[in-house]
């Protein structure tokens, strides 16, 4: 039971890193996702011709890292729990950031100066709209509370009028 607490801790974590990441990278994107995404394919395609490593070496480092993440989470499993919480919290936040981030970078359909400056364009249009909308409701009140308070008169005066 308290390993699946640990486990749902961990989620948690790695899904809010991961929305604070994504955000703060479509925010502060250089560049479109697509320009970083080409940029990263040419320097990843310079670094494989310059050290001379083939696909199937990928392949092999790939199968080392997969080892070491299964060896990792096996590590995991044999921490103490006090302290294991709060590392699974830290780490999960700072893995969900890192992959939201890194996502955000390469998906940005925006630089984040566009982005920055499109949602202060449309925070100030809602603050305007809601302006408005806040005027046009004091309006209808006061309409309303001078018809209402018209209807009380005569109603007054009526029952004045009954008594007399």
């Amino acid at each position: 039971m308290r390993c699946n607490t640990a486990i749902t801790l961990y989620k948690n974590a790695l899904l809010a890193g991961a929305v604070v990441g994504g955000t703060l990278a479509l925010l502060y994107a250089p560049k479109t996702g697509e320009e970083t995404r080409g940029l990263l394919r040419s320097k990843t395609e310079f670094v494989r011709r310059m050290t001379g490593h083939s696909e199937e070496q990928q392949d092999e480092r790939d199968d080392d890292e997969e080892r070491s993440h299964r060896l990792a989470a096996l590590h995991i499993k044999t921490v103490k729990e006090g302290r294991m919480h709060n590392r699974l919290l830290t780490i999960g936040f700072v893995t969900g950031a890192l992959i939201g981030g890194i996502v955000g970078l390469l998906y940005a359909p925006k630089a984040g100066k566009e982005t920055r400056e499109f949602l202060k364009s449309k925070a100030e249009y809602t603050k305007e709209e809601a302006l408005v909308l806040a005027e046009h409701a004091k309006q209808v009140a006061l309409e309303k509370a001078r018809q209402a308070k018209a209807a009380a008169e005569a109603v007054a005066r009526e029952v004045e009028k009954q008594h007399s």
